[in-house]
């Protein structure tokens, strides 16, 4: 489920600085610094494998936990270790060894006692230039670990990101809700209370585990923080949210504040129930709870800060938003037939654009109209797809076979003379295959046949490009 405040949009009047700042320098960051770390980190595991380190090791690293009474650790630990066999079992225990710097030092200051000289010989240049090279990963430079907490990686871990798309939801969620705190607060006690929500929500996830060795990184708890910051901006004024449930979506008016108890109860059971994943859910309610009590401290001790005049400005929606509000409504209540009219006329005053044909064609596919054969139709015949929508099309045919049949020849052979290209050669070739070997002959099938020759000689298959020359050559000399 997603719940999206949207009641501002962008102002210029009200520039977001430091919004843009926080923006760009995360993506610098990301690219410019982290993009290699998957590549440190496999390159630090292979060596550490290839110098078999772990038969010398792993007796010392069973007894260095016991000894520090991390039971559960070596547990776990032990449980990769008899699977051992399994690749990912594997590679998850050498990571553990090698990216403990606690145990690395129990290593390094005791290696006489532990190894034999000779062994020693083989084995302490290699293994410092491991551990420098898993050291080297952002995470573990920078990232925020209960264990080794330090004041610069509880600000530090605020700017990394374990992903793109961990990059690119922060990203969203900073923007869709940064730019009305910005211009509600002003730009200095943004940033502060952005930070100040970031090390609150990472304060939160080393105290709920203060012996962890797992990294915590991303802006989670610092946006978690500007989320709750612009339910305070707004406080019990009531604001537009849009929502997405399942097939449910649309747009919604509620008290702002009333949202952030259910933001803040969201993240608390995922956190009870969901113990598997890698999210931070109590950086997520640190920020919320640290964002929260910012704006009512503010609001309080110095309400003047809020800039009433931007806050109470209506800023109305363009109208294509609000038609297609109605249409979303009309389908999260189930209102199917009235969300085909309220799309007919969204299309009729705003124009035809992929998304708005697909939507139309699965509504009237869910009503089991005739009509969806005609707006499949439209689909296919659509030019100048962007690479992702030939995706959701093709996608799309394939799973809609009971009314491929139906579609004419012409438009089937636009359809198949589109696709015929790098990414969607197979789709492209069923459909010459249907035209030709049921007889279908259109009269410049003789082209279509040389287009394939043309794109599987490009990706290297030499058969299918003679092959498709050959049939070229024959239907354009009206050989059958």
């Amino acid at each position: 489920m997603l719940i999206i405040p949207t009641e501002k949009r962008f102002d210029w009047k009200h520039a977001p600085v430091v919004l843009s700042i926080l923006v760009v320098l995360n993506v610098i960051i990301f690219f410019g610094y982290q993009f290699g770390d998957d590549t440190k980190v496999y390159k630090a595991l292979i060596n550490y494998k290839n110098q078999n380190f772990l038969e010398a090791e792993w007796p010392v690293y069973k007894e260095y936990l016991s000894n520090n009474n991390e039971t559960s650790r070596l547990e776990l630990d032990q449980e990769l270790y008899n699977n051992r066999l399994n690749l990912n079992s594997e590679y998850r225990l050498l990571y553990n060894i090698v990216s403990d710097q606690d145990f690395y030092n129990h290593l390094d200051a005791n290696s006489y006692n532990l190894f034999s000289l000779s062994y020693l010989e083989k084995w302490a240049v290699p293994r410092l230039e491991i551990y420098k090279q898993i050291r080297s990963v952002s995470s573990l430079a920078f990232g925020l670990i209960p264990k080794d907490f330090s004041v610069v990686t509880v600000i530090s871990h605020q700017f990394l990101h374990g992903s793109i798309m961990h990059l690119l939801g922060n990203m969203f969620f900073l923007i869709i809700c940064g730019f009305a705190v910005e211009a509600a607060i002003g730009h200095v006690r943004f940033l502060l209370y952005y930070l100040t929500s970031g090390i609150v929500g990472g304060l939160l996830f080393t105290f709920m585990d203060p012996s962890s060795l797992q990294p915590l990184v991303g802006a989670s708890g610092a946006i978690s923080g500007v989320m709750a910051m612009y339910l305070g901006v707004f406080r019990f004024k009531k604001i537009e949210f849009f929502y997405w449930f399942f097939v449910f979506v649309g747009y919604f008016r509620a008290p702002a504040l009333l949202i952030l108890p259910f933001y803040i109860g969201k993240e608390m059971y995922s956190y009870f129930n969901d113990t598997g994943s890698n999210v931070a859910f109590m950086a997520h309610i640190g920020g919320f709870v640290a964002g929260g009590i910012l704006m009512a401290l503010t609001y309080f001790i110095k309400p003047d800060v809020f800039n009433e005049e931007y806050i109470e400005e209506d800023q109305d929606l363009p109208k294509l938003q609000k038609d297609l509000a109605k249409v979303y409504d009309y389908i999260s209540k189930s209102r199917l037939v009235s969300a085909v009219n309220a799309l007919n006329l969204v299309v009729k005053e705003h124009g035809v654009t992929f998304e708005r044909t697909l939507l139309r064609f699965r509504l009237l596919k869910m009503l089991k109209n005739p009509n969806s054969n005609k707006a499949l139709d439209d689909l296919i015949t659509m030019q100048r797809l962007k690479p992702f929508e030939q995706d959701k099309l093709v996608k799309l045919w394939e799973e809609n076979e009971d009314i491929q049949q139906q579609i004419s020849t012409d438009d089937l052979y636009k359809f198949g003379w589109n696709l015929a290209n790098n990414n969607h050669s197979s789709t492209s070739e069923n459909i010459f295959n249907q035209l030709n070997e049921f007889n279908i002959k259109h009269p410049t099938l003789g082209m279509f046949a040389r287009k394939l020759s043309v794109i599987f000689g490009k990706l290297g298959d030499k058969d299918k490009k003679q092959h498709y020359e050959l049939l070229a050559s024959e239907l354009l000399q009206g050989k059958s």
